[in-house]
């Protein structure tokens, strides 16, 4: 039996939206780490502003996700 394919279109769904989250939080901690190292390393601070800010957001959007209640249907 294989334990990765979903058995209903729901389960598929929800396997897909949790990849999508994990996604978004994945590319959200690399963004705010590259935009905290650009900050810290760099003469002018501000160079690592935009991707901190895009970290932020992706990590912000994937956890929005998470929080939500799954509803039966």
């Amino acid at each position: 039996m294989d334990d990765e394919r979903p058995e209903t279109e729901a389960s598929a769904k929800a396997a897909a939206e949790e990849k999508k989250r994990s996604d978004a939080v994945g590319i959200g901690v690399v963004s705010g780490v590259l935009g905290l190292t650009l900050f810290l390393a760099l003469d002018t601070p501000w160079a690592g502003l935009p991707m901190l800010v895009v970290g932020i957001v992706f990590v912000a959007q994937g956890l929005k996700g998470s929080r939500r209640r799954p509803t039966d249907d």
